[in-house]
């Protein structure tokens, strides 16, 4: 049963300082016009003007990137990264020297409407690098979900985004997904980029969608079309698609580039999954993946256009009016 004191008769009085930035439209980034097919393709800008024309009291939300760290200082992500945690040292250096941790945090929560480079999906958004510093194997990355479970309340943290996938899942990884699921944790993960049908050969923690409504599976499309990429990997046990392809994404040094793939889809979908807590933090992960299934647009095909999935391409602006219409 979801919570429906979303809508403008009852939430408190008008608190402009909870509103964000969302609603200041056009955008005034730079480099917004080369984000802007793929954005509008998945409706975040329609959910930026629906969530400020509403009056929605909102609160900021709080993501756990297991990753390879972020660089802490760049200009267009240091207003919403919070400390977060090493796990290869225990230490709170969490410096990205890779920079793949850089491109999901951009593509997540760059600073919008601050004139400068890009605009990440979500405003109020604090991004908690959990940084492996460049060595993601099944053990650190285990260790990074432990941290949050161990963490999650005195962090006050929301869900996790976890850009990896493997071909087998070590047994003691299992077991944190197993952990997150009984702790009410949300995992976005993502179904890679191998260009094949992974049923049968299935990748992990993808596949765990079967086993845990905790985990949210993430595949790549095109940037504006209603069909996978090329190199989209796709099951039924999938739950939804968001565009892969020449997606914008903060770089280190204080840089700026495209990137492709489902980790970059991944990271669209972790911005609409952190608008709908910034609604209501009190959704279990089950209700999140129901709003998210339920108003993804249907008809999405595999790259050549001839094989119709059963998951569809995630529609922002539809997800949140689902929240705000109670």
């Amino acid at each position: 049963m979801l919570h429906r004191c979303f809508v403008l008769g009852c939430v408190l009085p008008l608190n402009i300082a909870n509103l964000g930035v969302t609603g200041a439209f056009p955008v005034n980034d730079p480099l917004y016009w080369q984000q802007a097919p793929y954005l509008e393709a998945v409706n975040v800008t329609g959910a930026w003007r629906r969530l400020h024309a509403s009056g929605v009291v909102r609160k900021s939300v709080t993501v756990a990137l297991i990753e390879t760290g972020a660089q802490m200082d760049h200009p267009d992500l240091v207003a919403n990264l919070v400390e977060g945690y090493n796990v290869i040292d225990g230490s709170h250096n969490t410096d990205d020297i890779v920079g793949h941790g850089t491109a999901m945090a951009g593509i997540l929560g760059a600073t919008i409407n601050n004139k400068v480079g890009m605009a990440g999906v979500m405003d109020l958004v604090n991004i908690m690098p959990i940084s492996a510093v460049g060595l993601q194997t099944p053990q650190t990355l285990s260790a990074g979900i432990d941290y949050v479970i161990n963490n999650r309340e005195a962090k006050g943290i929301q869900f996790i985004l976890f850009p990896f996938n493997y071909d087998v899942i070590e047994p003691y990884l299992a077991d944190q997904f197993k952990r997150a699921d009984q702790a009410g944790i949300l995992i976005i993960v993502t179904a890679g980029n191998l260009g094949k049908d992974i049923t049968t050969e299935k990748r992990y923690p993808c596949a765990l969608t079967e086993q845990f409504s905790s985990v949210l599976c993430v595949a790549a499309t095109e940037q504006s079309e209603m069909k996978l990429t090329y190199s989209a990997n796709f099951a039924d046990y999938v739950d939804v698609a968001a565009p892969g392809l020449r997606i914008m994404a903060t770089g280190l040094y204080n840089t700026y580039k495209p990137v492709p793939g489902s980790s970059a889809s991944s990271a669209i979908v972790a911005g609409v999954v952190a608008m709908l807590y910034s609604l209501d933090p009190t959704l279990s992960p089950a209700d999140i993946k129901k709003i998210i299934k339920e108003t993804s647009k249907k008809g999405l095909t595999d790259h050549t256009g001839k094989v119709v999935f059963p998951f569809g391409l995630v529609d922002a602006e539809k997800a949140v009016a689902k929240l705000i219409q109670g």
